[in-house]
């Protein structure tokens, strides 16, 4: 009988998967992440964004993001980066600031 309870809580528990435990494979999947993060750098600097435009390409195993962001009339360069089949908490960003 208790076997039994300990399976269903067990089954019935939801589990947390962190968003940047997620694999990488793609660098398409590396774009969302990418507008996220610099968004995120940029209204923490107090700048308000708009207008995200980007490209993806593979180099190697190294998948990229060149992506722009507009920024009280000027354009933000952005350059996200990772390994293919890294996991997502490895990505790393520049921004070039206008």
């Amino acid at each position: 009988m208790f076997l039994i309870a300990a399976l269903m809580l067990q089954v019935a528990t939801p589990v947390y998967v962190d968003p940047d435990d997620r694999v990488i494979q793609l660098a398409s999947q590396l774009d969302p992440w990418c507008r996220s993060e610099a968004e995120a750098r940029l209204a923490a600097r107090g700048q308000a964004t708009y207008g995200w435009t980007s490209s993806h390409m593979s180099r190697g195993n190294v998948l990229h993001v060149e992506g722009k962001l507009r920024v009280q009339g000027a354009e933000v360069a952005v350059h996200c980066r990772i390994a293919q089949g890294a996991r997502l908490r490895y990505a790393s960003i520049d921004l070039q600031a206008p």
